[in-house]
C-alpha cells in the first residue's frame, strides 16, 4: 500500500492492492481505513470504489450487521452522483440488493416487515431499470425458507421464472434447488441436482465448498460414503478458519460426530477456535454453534464430559462445560429468530440436527489419524456401535 493516501490515485492504488488480498481480517480492516481515506476528496468516484470494496470484505467475512449500512451510503451516492459509478459499479448496486436481503435475514433484531419492505424496494428498482424479477422471487423464497412460512409457493414462484443477468450464479442457485429437495426428504434428487457443483464443473467464490458441506449427510444416508469422505476432506480445507464460512464449519463438525469421527471433530474444533468470537452473522453463528453442540453432545453421551476441548479463548474447557455454554447461546439465538419470524422454524431445524444419531455402525475411515483422534477419540470410538435410523433432512 502507498506510504501516503493524500491523493485519489494513491487511494485507488491501495484499493487495487487490497482487492487482491484473500478475504480476512487484514483485508477488512484495510478496507475500512481506505473508506476513511477516500472521504475528504471532492471526487465521489474514490468513495464509491472504496465503499464497494468494504462491502465486499464484509460480505465474505460474515460481517452482515455492517454491510447494509455501507450499502445505504452507496445508494445515497447513486442518487446524488450516478456519474461517479463505473458501468460495473452501477451493475453492482443492483446486484447487491440481494446481499442486503440475506444480511438482514442474518440479524434477528431486524423485523421481518423491514426485510419484506426491502424486497419490495428491490423489485421496484429492478423493474424501473428494465430487469426481470426472478432475483426478487429468489430472495422471497430465501425469506420463506428461513421462516418456514409459504415455502412451497415461494419456491414455485422462483423456480418457474426465467433466469436474468442479475440472477445468482448457477452454482449458488443449484445449491438452493438441492436444499429444497433435501428438506423435502429427497436426498437422491438433491444429489442429482448437485452433481455439476460437486464435480467442480460449476463453481464460484462460495462453491463448491458450501454445497460440499451441505451434501455430506445426504451422501452418507444414501451409502455413498466414499464421496462423503472426499467432499469432507476437500470441502473442509476450503472453509477452515473462515468467518464467512462459519455455518459450513459447523456442518463438517456435525458430519464428524454422526460418522463416529469425534476425534477428527475435536481437531476441527481446535483449528477453528477463533470462530467463537465471530458474531457479525448471527444466523450463521447459530449454524456453527449447533454443529459444535452435536459433536459435544456425542462426547458427553458416551461418558467423556471431562475431555478437554477447544472453546472460546481465555480459559480451558471440558466437553461438558462447553456444551452447556454453547447450548445456552444456541437456544437463545434460535428463540430470537423464531420470535422475529413468528414461526418455530429456526428452533425446529436446530432440534432436528440435535436429535440425529450416528448414521453408521462403525467409524467412517477418513484416511487421517489426527492428534485429537489419538488422545481424545479412542474411548469415544470404542463406545458400543448401534445403528440409528437416519433422521429426516
Amino acid at each position: 500500500m502507498p506510504d501516503t493516501l493524500d491523493t485519489p490515485e494513491a487511494v485507488f492504488e491501495a484499493l487495487r492492492e487490497n482487492h487482491d488480498r484473500p478475504h480476512g481480517l487484514q483485508r477488512t480492516v484495510t478496507a475500512e481505513e481506505l473508506v476513511e481515506a477516500a472521504e475528504p476528496f471532492e471526487k465521489p468516484e474514490v468513495l464509491v470504489t472504496a465503499l464497494m470494496e468494504l462491502m465486499t470484505a464484509y460480505e465474505f467475512t460474515g460481517e452482515h450487521r455492517k454491510a447494509p449500512v455501507v450499502f445505504a451510503r452507496l445508494l445515497k451516492l447513486w442518487e446524488d452522483s450516478p456519474g461517479a459509478f463505473s458501468e460495473w459499479e452501477a451493475d453492482q448496486v443492483l446486484w447487491r440488493f440481494k446481499w442486503v436481503t440475506t444480511s438482514l435475514l442474518q440479524v434477528p433484531e431486524v423485523p421481518l416487515a423491514v426485510i419484506e419492505a426491502w424486497t419490495g424496494r428491490m423489485r421496484e428498482r429492478y423493474e424501473a431499470d428494465g430487469h426481470g424479477v426472478q432475483p426478487v422471487a429468489a430472495m422471497r423464497y430465501h425469506v420463506a425458507a428461513h421462516t418456514g412460512s409459504g415455502v412451497d409457493d415461494a419456491y414455485d414462484l422462483w423456480a418457474t421464472r426465467p433466469r436474468t443477468r442479475l440472477s445468482d450464479c448457477e452454482a449458488c442457485e443449484t445449491r438452493a434447488h438441492a436444499l429444497y429437495r433435501v428438506r423435502s426428504g429427497e436426498d437422491a434428487a438433491a444429489l442429482e441436482l448437485w452433481e455439476p457443483v460437486l464435480a467442480g464443473t460449476s463453481s464460484c467464490a462460495e462453491e463448491p465448498q458450501s454445497s460440499q458441506a451441505r451434501a455430506l449427510l445426504p451422501l452418507v444416508r444414501l451409502g455413498r460414503t466414499d464421496e462423503a469422505r472426499a467432499h469432507h476432506l476437500t470441502g473442509y480445507r476450503a472453509v477452515r478458519g473462515k468467518t464467512g464460512m462459519q455455518q459450513e464449519v459447523g456442518l463438517h463438525l456435525e458430519f464428524c460426530a454422526l460418522t463416529r469421527n469425534e476425534g477428527r471433530g475435536l481437531e476441527i474444533l481446535a483449528e477453528n477456535r477463533p470462530l467463537f468470537e465471530a458474531s457479525g452473522a448471527p444466523l450463521n453463528r447459530l449454524g456453527f454453534l449447533t454443529g459444535v453442540e452435536v459433536l459435544l453432545a456425542r462426547l458427553v453421551a458416551d461418558g467423556h464430559a471431562d475431555t478437554p476441548v477447544a472453546g472460546p479463548p481465555g480459559r480451558n474447557w471440558t466437553a461438558g462445560e462447553l456444551l452447556a455454554t454453547v447450548r445456552a447461546e444456541a437456544e437463545q439465538l434460535a428463540g430470537a429468530f423464531d420470535a422475529r419470524n413468528g414461526t418455530t422454524a429456526a428452533g425446529d431445524r436446530r432440534r432436528t440436527r440435535l436429535e440425529r444419531g450416528p448414521l453408521l455402525e462403525a467409524p467412517l475411515p477418513l484416511g487421517l489419524r489426527t492428534a485429537a483422534a489419538r488422545t481424545a477419540a479412542g474411548a469415544a470410538a470404542a463406545a458400543p456401535s448401534v445403528a440409528v435410523p437416519a433422521a429426516a433432512a
